[in-house]
């Protein structure tokens, strides 16, 4: 630890049972599926590697299974059952060991639960009780059947064990297999598995049992609990505290707390942080065992705050080190303003297409370009066009390899399009990316230009003096279309940043046409929380399509609270003969005729690209919104990309 840093407790060590950790900051499970055959590969090697390097403490490693019945026909989960995860697996090791930092691995059977993949083994349960996420009712486990999962667990240990792994732990929340045995809601069984609170912790007594015979002394043993498992009938933290004292009567080390189920437990920048504290704080103080809690902790301010008050004794990151690997090391050193924070949209880091990515760190998934850490041999004159995220990082790439970089943005601030998202309600943690590379404009000493519209004759002379010129002049929101002549329009930027002046009318039809995606929403609420009576409308026939699955959930039920009328499969039409509007039917149907409303329509942004020039221009690099709108992802890819070959 720096003997300057602010977090003396962060950085101070701890003792989990017989293995040293050289800090409080734990990288939670977090798959990445960069996987082959159910072995990982070189690239999920080099994420480990990445993170112990960055200097966390412990590195917990999840989206591994135990049993053929649990594994997705992608076969992109690890398969601890397999012999062949043992040189794998000793490989990460080894690379986690060689920064410090010491590596514990996360076993789950999904039961009933198939994380979005297809399976060609039928899903299992305790009983027979569908889940909603998934079409199909599971199949009743035989006594048989789950000692032959149990085994499962044991073969898996004695793998891991064999590759050097510092300890395991059992994947008792979220609603999967384990969990299913232990809740009521979907442990229904009359025979020694369920019914009384023994029966339903007989199963994972026996995994605990199982593991424990193939762990050599001296390993850890954790278990992670769901506090509150946050569904209608599920299990809470009044349940959850005497299963914490049960496990830790068995004689694990430690216990890992956070909330939710599948669909639900990786929140979203629209849900409070560190929610599961309160219940890791109840459950310590229960069991007297070491606690590790996370779920939506970003900084070690807040990880602190948790350790010094004790609420727990370890904290544990997934996404916010995804974002910056670096965040324990520029912690520790006190240079706060250089981590890049995670935004907790959910985008990039859970599609897993085909892997795992990450909005705001484009190394994620893509790997190191050779350029980048490394000082270019003739540095250059660069001129960037656009302070969005995607000119900024390029900005930031270029100036890091040593590079002249100046920054040109028409507006009085930094962010283009970024700016006015995050003044959408319950979405201000996006400006987080733009408050960062402005401090890294700041580090690097890179020349910003602000109020700085760049004509076409500018870009002219810009070109005729600069070794290399970037267009990343971004969009603007789309205008409506011209039917909708004589009608009160604003676009959703308008209304996001505040009520369109001059409008008498307090009904609002916000019309996603086809985008499926944030803007649309974000417009509906902020009306709805202005006092508009709203209703929201789209062509497609599934309300916010393509926002992250578990934003949708919580978007959805906010906008129900807020009195926002949600129609699917409706076009906004004009009724033939009149100035009025009708909602009608995509495949059919009575319309509906509105009463006089402001209309705000939304189709995908248009590009700005005005200076006389073409995306397909080869004599200067173009990148971002401006070639063709899409997501913070794409921008700051394009950014990094083009920072790095200059």
């Amino acid at each position: 630890m720096s003997p300057n840093s602010q977090f003396p407790e962060v950085f101070s060590p701890l003792q989990l049972g017989d293995i040293s950790l050289k800090n409080r900051l734990v990288a939670l499970p977090a798959g990445t599926s960069l996987v082959e055959g159910g072995v990982p590969t070189h690239g999920d090697v080099e994420h480990f590697d990445r993170l112990a390097a960055g200097g966390v403490g412990l590195i917990v490693g999840g989206a591994t299974v135990v049993h053929p019945t649990t594994t997705l026909r992608s076969r992109k989960l690890v398969e601890a059952y397999q012999e062949a995860v043992i040189p794998a697996t000793a490989e990460k090791v080894a690379a986690v060991h060689r920064h410090g930092a010491r590596m514990i691995t996360q076993l789950v059977h999904l039961g009933r639960e198939f994380i979005g993949g297809e399976s060609d083994s039928p899903p299992v349960a305790p009983s027979p009780i569908k889940t909603v996420r998934d079409a199909y009712p599971p199949h009743e486990l035989s006594i048989g059947e789950i000692e032959d999962i149990v085994e499962g667990w044991r073969l898996s240990a004695e793998n891991l064990m064999a590759a050097g792994v510092d300890g395991l732990e059992i994947h008792a929340a979220h609603g999967y297999l384990v969990a299913q045995f232990m809740s009521p809601l979907t442990n229904r069984r009359d025979d020694c598995f369920g019914g009384t609170f023994e029966n339903r912790m007989r199963f994972g007594r026996m995994v605990v049992e199982a593991m424990r015979s193939a762990m050599p002394p001296g390993k850890a043993l954790g278990v992670r609990l769901s506090g509150e498992e946050e569904i209608p009938g599920g299990m809470t933290i009044d349940d959850c505290v005497p299963i914490a004292e049960y496990f830790a009567s068995l004689g694990v080390d430690y216990l890992s707390i956070t909330h939710g189920t599948r669909g639900s437990y990786v929140k979203d920048s629209t849900q409070p942080d560190a929610v599961a504290v309160p219940s890791a704080s109840r459950i310590r103080a229960a069991t007297g065992l070491t606690t590790l809690v996370g779920q939506r902790i970003r900084d070690a301010a807040t990880a602190e705050h948790i350790i010094k008050h004790g609420h727990a004794d370890l904290v544990g990151m997934a996404r916010a080190l995804i974002a910056d690997p670096e965040l324990p090391n520029k912690s520790a050193g006190n240079r706060l303003r250089e981590i890049r924070g995670c935004l907790g949209v959910n985008q990039d880091c859970r599609a897993f297409d085909p892997h795992l990515h990450c909005a705001v760190n484009a190394e994620v998934g893509r790997g190191r370009h050779p350029n980048v850490g490394s000082v270019a041999t003739s540095p250059k004159d660069v001129y960037i066009i656009g302070g969005g995220p995607a000119g900024l990082e390029a900005a930031r790439v270029a100036a890091e390899r040593g590079h002249r970089v100046s920054v040109f943005e028409k507006t009085p601030e930094l962010g283009g399009s970024v700016r006015t998202a995050a003044a959408s309600p319950h979405r201000s943690s996006l400006i987080d990316v733009i408050d960062y590379l402005g401090s890294e404009m700041r580090r690097l000493k890179v020349d910003v230009n602000l109020a700085a519209g760049i004509s076409a004759d500018d870009l002219a002379e810009i070109r005729s003096i600069a070794d290399h010129v970037v267009l990343a002049t971004g969009s603007v929101a789309a205008p409506p279309p011209l039917w909708l002549d004589g009608c009160v329009t604003a676009t959703v930027d308008e209304v996001i940043v505040g009520d369109p002046l001059g409008v008498d009318v307090r009904d609002v039809v916000v019309v996603d046409d086809g985008d499926g995606f944030w803007p649309a929403y974000n417009a509906a609420e902020a009306l709805a929380a202005r006092g508009w009576r709203v209703t929201l409308t789209t062509p497609l026939t599934a309300l916010c399509s393509r926002v992250p699955a578990e934003s949708a959930g919580p978007l959805l039920r906010r906008l129900g609270s807020a009195g926002v009328r949600l129609r699917v499969a409706h076009s906004l039409t004009p009724v033939t003969g009149s100035g009025a509007l009708e909602l009608e039917p995509v495949f059919g149907g009575e319309s509906t005729v509105l009463p006089e409303s402001l209309v705000v329509w939304h189709q995908s942004r248009v590009p700005v690209l005005d200076l006389g020039v073409t995306s397909a221009e080869k004599s200067l690099d173009v990148i971002g919104d401006c070639v063709t709108p899409r997501r913070i992802g794409h921008a700051i890819a394009e950014g990094y990309r083009v920072g790095a070959e200059i």
